[in-house]
């Protein structure tokens, strides 16, 4: 596809980040006009952006790090080609749970610090994650990585930029457009959950029903995805084996704790 849009002089825009940052944009300006009327004790102006920039810097550093942790044997023999490695590729290699549990984790600690309701200010702010998310996929799309294996249906994608992340042994070879597949998805739990959350709920069943929607997607969508998964556990590789663990807490979160009449909104 077209990881490069353009160049100035040195300068060079990556589709891969401008979509990113695409995303964040698209989640914040979901989320504004919201704000006033979401009901949050505690939840202003300063501590809503506050909140989206914890988010943001989680995302980034705890996709990069679990990527790292993921695929250390892969990024050289030497140390020195592994950071070398990771240095020249800094913009790409990403694993989205890892963001999330850092992003999460950084928001938790935040909403506690501010004494913020933590299900009800968690429901608010994750209706806007895969809106966020499925621009993302577009962006991986269009920079050629976590892209899927070979196939011989009529809407396989051959990826032929020179600076596709796609290794040289795929390019031209037509493959499955996992990204598109994920930010299709993405988009469709997006709008399930900004119904849902329309509609009167129980503090904490949004994000319950993100989790484990996300978390299913996810775990087929990885049975077509081409690009290296990080060494495989039970014939299932590490993102399936986290999304199992943490559907069936949802589920049980959900079961447990979650069921029988909501109250109104």
């Amino acid at each position: 596809m077209h990881p490069i849009l353009f160049h100035i002089g040195n300068f060079e825009l990556a589709s891969y980040g401008l979509m990113t940052a695409l995303g964040y944009v698209a989640a914040a300006w979901y989320l504004t006009p919201r704000l006033k009327n979401c009901n949050i004790k505690g939840l202003t102006q300063d501590t809503f952006w506050n909140l989206l920039f914890i988010v943001f810097v989680g995302a980034l550093v705890g996709g990069k790090l679990l990527f790292i942790l993921l695929s250390w044997p892969e990024l050289g023999a030497t140390l020195a080609g592994k950071i070398a490695y990771i240095v020249h590729n800094i913009r790409y290699g990403f694993v989205f749970f890892g963001g999330l549990i850092l992003a999460v984790g950084g928001a938790l600690w935040y909403m506690h610090r501010k004494q913020l309701p933590l299900l009800k200010t968690s429901d608010f702010l994750i209706v806007a994650v895969p809106l966020g998310h499925a621009l993302g996929r577009i962006g991986c799309f269009l920079a050629g990585c976590c892209y899927g294996k070979p196939t011989t249906l009529p809407w396989g994608v051959r990826f032929t930029d020179p600076n596709t992340l796609v290794p040289p042994e795929l390019v031209g070879v037509p493959l499955h457009p996992t990204q598109l597949y994920e930010a299709v998805l993405n988009f469709a739990l997006f709008l399930l959950l900004h119904y849902a959350s329309k509609k009167p709920h129980k503090d904490g069943q949004i994000l319950v029903e993100y989790v484990w929607c996300y978390a299913l997607l996810r775990f087929g969508i990885e049975f077509l995805r081409g690009d290296f998964r990080g060494g495989f556990l039970w014939g299932f590789s590490p993102s399936q084996v986290i999304s199992l663990c943490v559907a069936a807490i949802a589920l049980y979160i959900w079961a447990k704790f979650l069921r029988g009449t909501p109250h109104g909104r």
